[in-house]
């Protein structure tokens, strides 16, 4: 198992300590697109801080996958991602296949960066 694996699994670790500050889908949803980037980018900087101590790499990585916006793109691939699995979850919940209110917004960014991170 590499260092980058033991990292990422402790991403989902992370997930599971954070649910006292943890905020609904259905929730972050409701806040004006000026109230959710901060939401997104305060638990990232949470997320990675830990990360950054024994892999500086992968934490900036992830980072900059959420911030630096791609050439001829409007935002980063990382919001990208997260905005497409939103959708995704939304298309869901209208099948009455998935209830937002019980799915944290916290955990679907841990998932993105799993997809993205994790090795194959």
């Amino acid at each position: 198992m590499t260092f980058r694996t033991i990292a990422v699994a402790g991403l989902l670790a992370l997930a599971l300590i954070v649910p006292a500050q943890a905020m609904s889908v259905k929730a972050f949803e409701a806040k004006p697109a000026s109230e959710q980037g901060p939401i997104v980018t305060d638990f990232i900087e949470k997320m990675t801080a830990d990360i950054g101590k024994t892999d500086p790499k992968l934490m900036q990585d992830i980072r900059d996958w959420f911030s630096r916006k791609r050439d001829g793109w409007p935002t980063s691939e990382g919001l990208e991602k997260l905005s497409a699995e939103l959708i995704a979850l939304d298309e869901v919940a209208k099948e009455g296949k998935a209830d937002l209110t019980r799915i944290q917004i916290e955990g679907v960014i841990v998932k993105v960066v799993k997809d993205k991170f994790s090795p194959k």
